[in-house]
């Protein structure tokens, strides 16, 4: 019976485990919502032990690929993981809207990305979509 129980556990533990690990790497590309232009995609990745992001490029809204001056530029930098799961902070947000640089924070669940910059303790935030 113990090992009957012991085997379920092991089987289950499997079963999921794979998923909580993937769940918290939050490198990759990224899709930002849209704006009446179209999106960006993000590019995520380790920047030593701080998480950073570059644009990888724009799309308009029927998902068309199309020259973008701010290809290349970083977007967040400084990015460092907290003691809760898949939440980093003490990071920074670029806007290429404006050009102004903001605080910020991300939450990462599944396959969506909350990204929040901040001034003075109010945030905008978009959730942005995994594609790999």
């Amino acid at each position: 019976m113990i090992v009957c129980i012991r085997r379920a556990i092991a089987l289950i533990a499997l079963t999921f485990l794979p998923q909580l690990v993937h769940a918290q790497d939050v490198t990759g590309l990224w899709r930002t919502e849209a704006n009446d232009q179209g999106y960006l995609e993000i590019k995520v990745q380790n920047c030593g032990a701080a998480i950073c992001g570059i644009i990888a490029g724009a799309r308009d809204l029927q998902g068309q690929t199309g020259p973008y001056e701010h290809v290349g530029q970083r977007m967040i930098w400084d990015m460092v993981p907290t003691d809760s799961s898949g939440v980093w902070n003490g990071g920074k947000i670029w806007d290429p809207r404006n050009g102004r640089t903001y605080n910020s924070r991300m939450t990462l669940l599944a396959n969506k990305l909350t990204v929040a910059g901040c001034v003075l303790g109010i945030c905008q935030s978009q959730t942005w979509t995994r594609l790999r």
